[in-house]
């Protein structure tokens, strides 16, 4: 069996989703994929388990935060 989920992150601005892509990319590794549609991240995460999706949403989550705090002193 294979679980998926699609995030949809608004982030206020088409640069600041690509500038956060970019981040996020770096880490996607092969349980995410993620693209900017115009203000809007869009992240899709997948795996073989429920428990390893949520770990992998919980992985990517800590990564955003760190990627949303780095564009926004660059920014500033």
């Amino acid at each position: 069996m294979e679980v998926s989920c699609l995030l949809e992150l608004d982030m206020g601005s088409e640069e600041r989703a690509g500038n956060v892509n970019r981040s996020l990319e770096l880490d996607n590794g092969e349980h995410a994929r993620s693209w900017v549609d115009g203000p809007v991240l869009k992240v899709e995460c997948s795996s073989k388990t429920m428990m390893s999706l949520l770990h992998t949403i919980e992985d990517l989550m800590a990564c955003l935060k760190v990627a949303d705090e780095i564009t926004d002193i660059e920014e500033g």
